[in-house]
């Protein structure tokens, strides 16, 4: 038993090692776009308001729907984020017993 849980670990190695790689990539984009997304996000928001003022409602609905992109994009990140993270703690556990 004890040789088969070795032989898990060292094939086990290199994908603890690409969960490292994939998490700092991911950890370091979100933080970079978070401020690029924010900025866009309090743009489109200006523009929704315009258009409500203007009483386009055509590119309001536009607008909308790209403000729900941004945020989806956000929130998609972190989901990949958090299952990164939950992938890689399993994955350590099992190194570590």
């Amino acid at each position: 038993m004890f040789l088969i849980k070795l032989i898990g670990k060292i094939l086990l190695l290199p994908v603890v090692l690409l969960l490292a790689i994939l998490r700092l990539l991911v950890k370091i984009g979100m933080e970079v776009s978070s401020f690029i997304l924010g900025a866009l996000m309090l743009i489109v928001f200006g523009c929704i308001i315009f258009t409500i003022v203007q009483h386009t409602w055509n590119s309001m609905a536009i607008l909308i729907v790209m403000e729900v992109f941004l945020i989806l994009i956000t929130a998609g990140t972190g989901v990949i984020e958090g299952v990164l993270q939950m992938a890689s703690e399993s994955i350590g556990s099992f190194m570590r017993s």
